[in-house]
């Protein structure tokens, strides 16, 4: 359900008064206003609550306290514990606290509920509904925008805007007339100090398998049919394997793939749906889904790009005419587990031998034009990058060196989010949990995966619950031996032969087709290439590019000029390293986001579809 939801912090915070007739419908009280949220009053304080609490009875009976609705259990947990009792909530929520002295807002672990935008006069749960407050003037933050640029999204809480912020996933944020503070809910030190006893891996196997069970329970809860977006791998197959166990009812299957891929993974998803009984729905992209960019555009708020993210877009546009009351997504489970074990054991190893100085000193010399062609040059430069820097996202678009001949700044910022990165570790084990933590947990999952698949499952109205990312899973990882999650030494994972996810690939190898689990690992992503597949329209792009108002903003737009002949050369030119392709394909669609995001949000143009924009 779509929700708009906004308070005011202050007395300069007003709203517009065609805000207040268009929205009006639904009533205001106070300060407040808010659709698709429940409400508690207790004396001078309020709480508003969106969510959907998969452990709601299970709280109730703890706290043994029968509520007059979700909200009121919720207001009686914060008073007995705080925010830190929202620790113990499972599932998806915003929750906002209303007191005389203060305004809190807290969001759940991994972001899956609504997100919240703020500056220092008001807030709101809609990006475009910052534009219906008096005074608001949508003027672009560079460090956000080159932050963009640069990783394919804008990590929280900072924001494509001046003056604007946004609340990190399990966080939550205190404003008073003193100002604005951050509670993390979650941290590092309780997962570094978590104790790992050890234990059989027929338990571990065991106490995974039940918790994954209960995990599906929760979420499917009665439904008589569930669906499950379904992959050709060990998380999708999990899911549909593990649904069987627990649903005896119908089960429906979508899975995604991309036309003329030799590497596709339909054939093993449709294995998959057959053993399990499932009625099987396959989509094949053909690269014309860039036409609805713009709206993903819309649904993400702040510019994003991530290799999956039409992908997405194509399978809730898929699952949304089935009106199904849950669908199944196996999102989290790497990062969970902790993935990338091999340049994990290389930056270990590298850091042991005394060898990183070295790292750093080619990672500078290499920041530069001539590593910026398909050769030796740029596979050693791309290679360095993901051992050197393990505890960073990856650059998959635009390098400083780059960003600097676009835009007038001294020099391209670094975000924040940098600050807080660890630079020491004292063994191989501490390495592993600070990258998990750190990368995986806070940026690949709260601000990538969980983040795209809820803001796109939010724009078709699809409930999706997401199995691998339940608190309990969490709870039981964090004090599993790392060998159990990511079997082998040291040694053996920088030659490629440890095994991640292990726990979960023995309970789940038994149960899937032997084709699915004997065949090599393919990965995930999407050949980004496909979407600019068209001659035609990759023309009429380039021209809406170099004209963009984005484009005059540039300190030299004619650097454009370049980014666009060069793709044009490899759209039309020799075979080409897939990781080469990929990621000058995900430069040029960071491009043509930020044009359409600055045309629609500072310019204010709301035209339709990408063709109505290149007309």
């Amino acid at each position: 359900m779509n929700t708009f939801f906004y308070g005011l912090f202050s007395q300069k915070g007003q709203i517009r008064d065609k805000m207040i007739i268009s929205r009006d419908n639904e009533g205001m009280q106070g300060p407040y206003f808010f659709g698709g949220y429940q409400t508690a009053t207790r004396g001078n304080s309020t709480i508003y609550l969106h969510s959907r609490i998969y452990n709601i009875e299970e709280v109730q009976q703890k706290l043994a306290f029968v509520p007059a609705s979700d909200a009121d259990l919720i207001f009686e947990l914060f008073e007995r514990e705080g925010v830190r009792g929202f620790r113990q909530l499972n599932g998806k929520f915003t929750i906002v606290i209303s007191q005389p002295d203060q305004t809190i807002i807290v969001r759940d672990q991994n972001g899956e509920g609504r997100m919240i935008y703020f500056t220092k006069d008001f807030f709101t749960d809609s990006y475009q509904g910052l534009n219906d407050f008096k005074g608001f003037i949508a003027k672009p933050d560079l460090t956000g925008i080159t932050t963009f640029l640069k990783i394919g999204y804008i990590p929280a809480p900072g924001t494509s805007f001046e003056g604007v912020s946004k609340i990190p996933a399990g966080e939550a944020l205190f404003a008073s007339a003193s100002g604005f503070k951050f509670e993390k809910l979650f941290g590092y030190d309780e997962i570094l100090h978590a104790e790992r006893k050890e234990i059989g891996l027929k338990d571990a196997i065991d106490q995974y398998s039940d918790l994954l069970k209960k995990s599906l329970r929760r979420r499917i809860g009665g439904s008589e049919t569930v669906g499950a977006l379904l992959s050709g791998g060990y998380d999708s197959g999990g899911n549909i394997a593990m649904i069987r166990e627990v649903h005896p009812g119908k089960i429906k299957t979508y899975s995604i793939g991309f036309k003329d891929n030799p590497a596709s993974e339909l054939p093993y998803a449709k294995m998959m749906a057959d053993k399990f009984g499932a009625e099987h729905h396959e989509y094949i992209m053909d690269g014309t889904e860039i036409e609805f960019l713009p709206d993903i555009i819309d649904a993400m708020g702040d510019p994003f790009s991530e290799s999956g993210f039409m992908l997405n877009y194509a399978a809730m546009k898929m699952v949304s005419g089935e009106n199904l009351p849950v669908t199944i997504g196996g999102d989290g489970n790497d990062q969970y587990f902790g993935a990338g074990i091999r340049e994990t054991a290389l930056h270990y190893k590298m850091q042991k031998a005394g060898l990183k100085p070295f790292s750093v000193l080619f990672d500078k010399l290499s920041d530069n034009n001539l590593f910026d062609h398909d050769n030796f040059s740029f596979r050693s430069h791309f290679q360095n990058q993901k051992i050197l820097k393990v505890m960073e996202p990856e650059t998959f678009g635009f390098h400083d060196y780059q960003l600097a001949k676009m835009f007038d700044m001294q020099r391209i910022p670094n975000h924040p989010y940098l600050d807080d990165i660890p630079t020491h570790f004292g063994s191989y084990e501490e390495l592993f949990l600070q990258r998990n933590f750190y990368l995986h947990l806070r940026h690949s999952v709260n601000e990538v995966i969980i983040f795209k698949a809820s803001r796109l499952s939010e724009r078709f109205g699809v409930h999706m619950g997401f199995s691998y990312v339940d608190l309990d899973l969490y709870h039981f990882l964090q004090h599993l031996p790392i060998n159990l999650r990511a079997k082998g030494t040291v040694k053996e994972s920088m030659k490629g032969q440890g095994v991640s996810k292990y726990i979960h690939k023995q309970l789940v190898k038994p149960m899937l087709p032997d084709a699915v689990t004997n065949r090599p690992k393919q990965g995930g992503f999407s050949p980004l290439e496909i979407f600019f597949n068209n001659q035609q329209r990759r023309e009429k792009i380039y021209k809406y590019i170099r004209n963009s108002a984005f484009a005059k903003s540039l300190k030299n737009p004619a650097y454009l000029d370049n980014v666009c002949k060069q793709y044009e050369a490899l759209s039309t030119g020799k075979s080409y390293w897939f990781w080469y392709k990929q990621v000058k394909s995900n430069q040029m669609l960071n491009l043509l986001i930020i044009t359409l995001w600055w045309d629609k949000n500072i310019e204010g143009n709301k035209t339709g579809k990408l063709s109505d924009y290149l007309a």
